[in-house]
């Protein structure tokens, strides 16, 4: 069994507790980290403790642990799961406080959680699936990878109750992302993926499939792209830390590549398992 991470100590999991008081139970003023691991080594570590640093700094909250304490945190979480395939969660909340205020003192110690979970890698491209088209209802700061989900949470339930894999944002009439994704398309070769602003999340897996493309001598498009481009594109996949390459064959019920897995996307697929970690975080 994995141990829990709690401010410092390490803990079983049904001992470890927090504050009814935490700021991060009464309003989600926090924010999180996903860490995959491949047999005991993280995918990207120092890009996902930027990102983690980038969120930090965003909301104001000073980071707890240098790059390679939390390094440290994330592999001792990693070796209690079999094989070390884990998924490593990272959650810091600005802190405790009483009597519950709006705004926040000054002097609050924040609190620091970190889990694992166990997860198998994809050994081969999963097949197409079917995604929702929906507005993105969500705040304007999706850049920053907060603990605030509801927003996602309610837009995973509505493309979950029409049979969809993942929903697909659009805002006004723009694409951005998923509930918990980042998406792309292909058009006569070129791969496209909206850029990186305040309405997406800077997905590390995004960018790792980015740097894939490269690789393979695939032209790349980082640019805003509308929901009638997309319907028109070629092939239609969308990327995050556990699903890695996910093929689309279906937006709503429109068929995309006649809802079979396009060559680029199956390139990148098997581009990325290539490139998985088998090596030392750190250099």
């Amino acid at each position: 069994m994995s141990l829990v991470y709690l401010n410092g100590q390490w803990q079983r999991p049904e001992e470890a507790a927090v504050s009814v008081f935490d700021r991060g139970f009464l309003f989600a003023d926090g924010i999180y980290e996903v860490v995959p691991f491949y047999q005991g080594y993280p995918l990207e570590f120092e890009a996902h403790f930027a990102r983690l640093e980038n969120s930090l700094q965003a909301i104001n909250i000073p980071n707890p642990h240098t790059q390679t304490e939390w390094l440290s945190i994330c592999q001792t979480l990693a070796e209690g799961i079999a094989n070390a395939n884990a998924i490593i969660y990272i959650q810091v909340t600005r802190g405790a406080e009483y009597p519950r205020q709006h705004l926040p003192s000054n002097s609050l110690t924040p609190t620091v959680m970190a889990t694992a979970s166990a997860w198998t890698p994809p050994e081969t491209t999963a097949p197409p699936v079917r995604v929702e088209l929906m507005d993105d209802i969500r705040w304007l700061r999706c850049d920053i990878k907060s603990i605030s989900l509801l927003g996602n949470i309610l837009l995973k339930q509505q493309a979950a109750q029409c049979g969809a894999f993942e929903p697909i944002l659009q805002r006004a009439g723009r694409i951005t992302e998923g509930a918990s994704c980042n998406y792309f398309m292909v058009k006569n070769g070129v791969l496209f993926t909206p850029p990186k602003d305040n309405l997406i999340l800077p997905g590390i897996t995004r960018d790792w499939v980015l740097s894939l493309a490269h690789q393979c001598g695939i032209p790349v498009e980082e640019q805003a792209f509308s929901v009638d481009d997309l319907m028109q594109a070629d092939e239609c996949f969308l990327t995050s830390s556990t699903r890695e390459v996910q093929p689309v064959g279906f937006i709503g019920e429109t068929a995309i590549a006649n809802a079979k897995l396009g060559p680029i996307t199956e390139q990148l697929a098997q581009a990325f398992r290539m490139s998985r970690p088998q090596g030392p975080a750190l250099a």
